[in-house]
């Protein structure tokens, strides 16, 4: 009896764990965001911001690709 609830209670501080880190990184993105700093996508060897990225398409300069 004790070791289940020992072991719910051990899930319990996990579970709370992974709330709280979840909500942490969510926090940090905001703030990330709120201050303009954005995840850039690496294309073709640099590294380029969003709006970029979203318009970005790849054309192979040799030929069609069979």
């Amino acid at each position: 009896m004790r070791s289940l609830m020992r072991d719910r209670v051990l899930d319990l501080s996990y579970e709370m764990l992974c709330a709280r880190t979840a909500r942490r990184q969510e926090a940090a993105k905001a703030a990330l965001v709120r201050r303009g700093v954005v995840p850039r996508v690496r294309i073709s060897g640099a590294w380029v911001p969003p709006s970029v990225a979203r318009v970005y398409l790849y054309t192979n300069v040799r030929g069609l690709v069979s």
